[in-house]
């Protein structure tokens, strides 16, 4: 889900937990009204349940039971949640429901308009995303450094009348392909089984990278 159908997921989602929470403030006027993103963070607790694997199921274990890395991140939004009682609990049960059901809404995206004025308004406050900074930094220094090793290797070269043999590096041994396990865990979310198998082959079987990779693309 790339940043243009999340602005459209947050934006169907906010809509339609507005009227869940018209119909439930009807019914029960008498729960206290919250403050803060209650409905939003639901909706995105859900994306998270939702399509993130569990990549270590026994993480951790308790009173004989066992938990992935993924039960951290429940407590910590169960204590957020929860703080407020009802009046933060509520909100956030619509937000996960709502979020449930607008995920495959935000295939339809938002009007051209809408991001162009997003951008405009956003644009000010942020920096240029450190990976790509970091990519062209390596990419210049790598660069500077090859034509050193040119220029250093050409001189050399020259003085001595020839130079060394170049080093032959063996050849990788090939990536064995794709588990089934791995294959069938990613399908499960909802990915196209020749999108897991291709994003599986380009990381070399690395689970977590490949499961990132179709959740960016």
């Amino acid at each position: 889900m790339g940043s243009r159908k999340f602005a459209a997921f947050l934006t169907y989602v906010s809509i339609l937990c507005t009227i869940f929470e018209l119909f439930y403030f009807q019914i029960f006027f008498e729960t206290e009204r919250y403050s803060g993103p209650y409905p939003q963070l639901g909706a995105v607790l859900s994306l998270y349940h939702r399509f993130t694997p569990r990549m270590h199921p026994k993480f951790f274990g308790l009173l004989g039971y066992d938990f992935s890395e993924k039960s951290l991140v429940y407590g910590l939004c169960a204590q957020v949640i929860l703080n407020g009682g009802l009046s933060t609990f509520i909100p956030s049960l619509l937000g996960f429901l709502s979020g449930w059901i607008c995920v495959g809404w935000c295939e339809t995206e938002l009007p051209e308009v809408v991001y162009s004025v997003g951008e405009m308004l956003g644009k000010p406050f942020v920096d240029e995303a450190p990976t790509v900074t970091m990519a062209r930094a390596v990419r210049r220094s790598g660069a500077r450094g090859t034509g050193r090793r040119r220029q250093g290797g050409v001189g050399a070269d020259e003085r001595r009348g020839g130079g060394m043999p170049p080093v032959v590096q063996p050849p990788r041994p090939p990536v064995p392909p794709p588990p089934e396990e791995a294959i069938e865990q990613l399908a499960a979310m909802g990915f196209d089984r020749e999108a897991v198998i291709r994003a599986l082959r380009e990381t070399e079987n690395n689970l977590e990278a490949a499961a990132n990779r179709l959740l960016t693309s």
